[in-house]
């Protein structure tokens, strides 16, 4: 497994209702400060993405922002971060999300952080990477989300190793601890 240097953090723009999701979003930043994983994130100053940021910054950690020219002329990005990156669409985003990242952690959030985790979990299925994703299960925020993921494996539509390809933790502890055990591996190897 590769050192991780670099952890990209998707998350909602809101803060949602259970005061766990901001409280743990705000330890997460702390944690990521303090063990020197420069933050990447999509660059808004919203919710428990603007949190994430904010909490990470003030921890005095490093933040590259990834936001799309779009939503920082709607007045979304925010600014007072290390590096502030704008892509031309939502697909580059998530490119350049990509090339920034060593790893991945799924906050709560909401259809957009949904695309962003399956997103990546679907490149690494298909080998684009390699790179360790963790769900940071708050509350049992995604427990229906891994029970559907499940579902799919048992009625055929995806093999049981694939559920190996990401992490479900309820702890920043655990998540790193995931981390560092990784290995990606597949049920089957691609051919030419």
């Amino acid at each position: 497994m590769p050192t991780i240097k670099n952890v990209c953090v998707f998350c909602g723009s809101n803060h949602g209702y259970d005061p766990q999701f901001l409280a743990q979003t705000n330890a997460l930043g702390q944690y990521l400060a303090a063990n020197h994983h420069p933050l990447v994130y999509g660059g808004g100053k919203e919710g428990l993405m603007g949190a994430v940021a904010t909490a990470t910054m003030q921890a005095g950690g490093q933040v590259i922002g990834i936001i799309p020219t779009f939503l920082s002329e709607l007045g979304l990005a925010k600014t007072d971060i290390t590096t502030l990156l704008e892509t031309s669409t939502m697909d580059e985003r998530k490119d350049e999300m990509l090339r920034q990242a060593d790893a991945f952690i799924v906050l709560p959030g909401g259809f957009g952080t949904f695309e962003e985790f399956t997103t990546m979990l679907s490149w690494s299925q298909i080998n684009v990477h390699q790179k360790p994703i963790a769900l940071f299960n708050i509350d049992h925020y995604y427990d229906p989300l891994v029970t559907m993921m499940q579902k799919s494996c048992d009625a055929g539509f995806a093999p049981q190793e694939n559920m190996n390809l990401f992490i479900d933790a309820t702890t920043i502890d655990e998540i790193f601890t995931g981390f560092a055990n990784f290995h990606h591996q597949l049920p089957f190897k691609y051919t030419n």
